[in-house]
């Protein structure tokens, strides 16, 4: 019995899914190219090492 309600389960899940992938084609790819660019490493500019947190660099400008 339990065998059976997971089955249905996951089975709703599916027809869920191919429902929404219906109605938003390629909704989940624009969610990812959006978040592409705020994974970009941010570096300082006059000597190029990884700034971690928003204190500057400890280059000091040289």
């Amino acid at each position: 019995m339990l065998i059976k309600a997971v089955f249905v389960f996951l089975l709703v899940m599916v027809v869920i899914g191919m429902i929404g992938n219906a109605l938003f084609p390629g909704a989940v790819s624009k969610v990812a190219k959006r978040r592409l660019p705020l994974a970009k490493s941010r570096t300082c500019p006059k000597c190029g090492r990884y700034q971690i947190g928003t204190s500057g660099c400890g280059c000091g400008g040289k």
